[in-house]
């Protein structure tokens, strides 16, 4: 555990935030991607999209997420788990995006019980559930945005394209006390990978694929980091890890979050492109 100096930390909220991005689509005064008025660092909340490539359906949760990171741009941290059915293989849709820790979260929280598209978001109960339809993904955001940030999550890594090892540290900010115990989980997704996708009564042969979860560095509901703990404690993680074969490494991202022990609930997440820190060394 180690402490940087109130100075540090308040210098460093002063250069992070949220980019104002405006979305082409909708222009409205209900779109809030950011302003200078913004809490520094910003709440980030997990979004989940529990899909699969023969789901006739899960094109239109794809086309949720994306308006989700228009209005609240940063915000948003997306990921696509492929699971059950309608993600398993065959002649026409050949290619398997299933996980270990998809199908285990998919059993936690029985997402496939509901049918497919569903998710969750932060983890949190949206009028009594978990598992969320994707038109009250929205709604549910909202309600998260309201809360500040108690966390702030750093991710700094390297790639070695010789022996394809990615090195990660994860560093975590108290931005307020916690006085509970806390999980810390690291994922690895993957953007725009193209494969076939049922859509309606169609197959779109070259869809693509966004934001999809290849793989769970620690166990599916993260592993233990501390607490409880006060303001202004700083935690350093760290993880080393082969890439797959199977990745376009420019293509993926880490994500990175922190949750409370006993609910599994996301206080903060984070999720930073691999390829900009790809070294020969």
């Amino acid at each position: 555990m180690k402490y940087l100096s109130l100075f540090s930390i308040l210098f460093f909220f002063l250069i992070l935030g949220c980019d104002v991005i405006e979305n082409p689509k909708k222009k409205s005064e209900e779109i809030t991607c950011g302003n200078e008025n913004d809490p520094v660092p910003i709440k980030k909340i997990l979004v989940e999209d529990y899909t699969g490539h023969k789901c006739p359906n899960c094109p239109d949760a794809a086309i949720k997420i994306d308006e989700l990171i228009g209005m609240y741009c940063d915000h948003i941290i997306p990921i696509s788990l492929h699971v059950g059915y309608f993600a398993s293989p065959d002649t026409d849709f050949p290619a398997d995006y299933r996980t270990e820790t998809g199908n285990n979260l998919n059993s936690y929280y029985t997402v496939t019980n509901y049918g497919l598209p569903n998710g969750l978001v932060n983890r949190t109960q949206y009028n009594g559930n978990y598992v969320i339809g994707r038109d009250n993904w929205a709604t549910a955001v909202h309600e998260l945005l309201n809360t500040q940030p108690l966390i702030n999550i750093i991710i700094e890594s390297s790639y070695n394209e010789t022996d394809k090892q990615i090195s990660v540290e994860i560093t975590t900010e108290m931005l307020s006390d916690i006085n509970e115990q806390l999980n810390i989980g690291l994922y690895i997704t993957e953007d725009s990978i193209v494969s076939p996708q049922k859509n309606d009564t169609e197959t779109i042969d070259n869809y693509i694929h966004r934001h999809v979860l290849r793989k769970g560095i620690t166990p599916e509901l993260g592993e233990n980091l501390s607490g409880p703990v006060n303001f202004g404690t700083v935690l350093k993680t760290t993880y080393t890890f082969a890439a797959d074969s199977v990745w376009n490494i420019e293509h993926c991202h880490l994500l990175a979050f922190v949750s409370y022990k006993n609910s599994n609930e996301i206080i903060q997440a984070e999720s930073e492109p691999i390829i900009q820190h790809i070294s020969n060394k």
